[in-house]
């Protein structure tokens, strides 16, 4: 009971402001920092001595500097601060759930195959749900998923490329990459072409396939070729599918991004034998994020969905 009632008479407010005081290097900083005058902050950090009954500052030169009291509670308020972050954010996304609205993120081959029979099950169930759709790049979207800006992360997945540690994934189905060209390339009429022939193709890619890359790289490397040039690297997918119907180049890419044009025949596929062209295909969320009542319904319809592209898979 001594130790709850000690507790209690933690201020937080006060130990934040101790904590900026540290980390500004002194009072007048941390009073700018955050905007509150000199006095209000030095009574503050007295009042937390006080109730504490240890000095957590202590004069050094014309500044102030840390006692190991004051260190041991700045880094205890670290902890506080960050906690505090994790709160606001799963407050948001509870406020976000209740007035219906998800923000996804989706990658190329999440938005060719998961997303729209995802949204289409829960417009069903929910008419009045309002849903974004961003489509960044995969580590910006990582990023705002990170900072709670994104509910969710559909498609590729970073599977230990990505720099966050406090996000976690799920996999739903292995998709393979094809090659392809425009359907009057001569290859596209082979049984079976050899990593030889496209060294020296005019390649074309989409800049935030690092993985796809990674895997070109690979595959080369594994039949003793140095990997090809990307002639054309480029943000925007309408552009690998402008540039490749221009004729003379080649991409690495899941078919599905063009079926359209390769049931047209405006798109034919390169046969070549992969030894490990194959992608990681699903979700990514915050480690210990919010996970609302509409956010798992998402969830559970993503693995429904999932379930059905690998049974296509193994039926292939």
């Amino acid at each position: 009971m001594h130790e709850l009632s000690q507790l209690r008479g933690f201020n937080v407010r006060q130990m934040l402001d101790l904590l900026a005081v540290v980390e500004n290097g002194g009072v007048t900083a941390a009073a700018d920092a955050l905007n509150v005058s000199q006095p209000a902050l030095t009574r503050s950090i007295r009042q937390l001595e006080d109730s504490l009954g240890v000095p957590l500052l202590e004069r050094e030169g014309r500044g102030v500097v840390p006692t190991r009291f004051g260190e041991s509670l700045a880094q205890h308020a670290r902890t506080i601060e960050a906690e505090l972050r994790h709160v606001t954010r799963d407050l948001s996304d509870l406020r976000r759930a209740e007035a219906g609205h998800l923000v996804i993120g989706a990658t190329p081959i999440g938005l060719a195959t998961l997303v729209p029979p995802v949204l289409a099950r829960l417009h069903a169930t929910r008419p009045d749900l309002s849903v974004e759709v961003r489509n960044e790049s995969f580590e910006t979207q990582l990023d705002a998923l990170h900072r709670g800006e994104i509910d969710i992360v559909i498609g590729s997945l970073a599977s230990g490329m990505s720099r966050h540690e406090h996000l976690v994934e799920e996999v739903l189905f292995q998709n393979s990459l094809a090659v392809l060209a425009r359907s009057d390339n001569p290859l596209c009429d082979r049984d079976e072409v050899g990593l030889d022939e496209l060294q020296s193709a005019a390649w074309v890619i989409s800049r935030g396939s690092a993985a796809i890359r990674q895997i070109v790289a690979n595959e080369f490397r594994f039949e003793g070729f140095d990997p090809p040039r990307f002639i054309v690297e480029t943000d925007s997918m309408l552009c690998v599918k402008g540039v490749l119907m221009s004729g003379g180049f080649v991409t690495a890419n899941p078919a599905e991004l063009f079926a359209a044009e390769i049931e047209r025949g405006d798109i034919g596929v390169i046969p070549i034998r992969w030894h490990s062209g194959v992608r990681p295909i699903g979700f990514t969320l915050r480690e210990h994020g919010t996970v609302t009542p509409l956010l798992a319904e998402l969830i559970d319809a993503l693995r429904e969905a999932g379930r059905l592209f690998a049974n296509e898979v193994v039926a292939a």
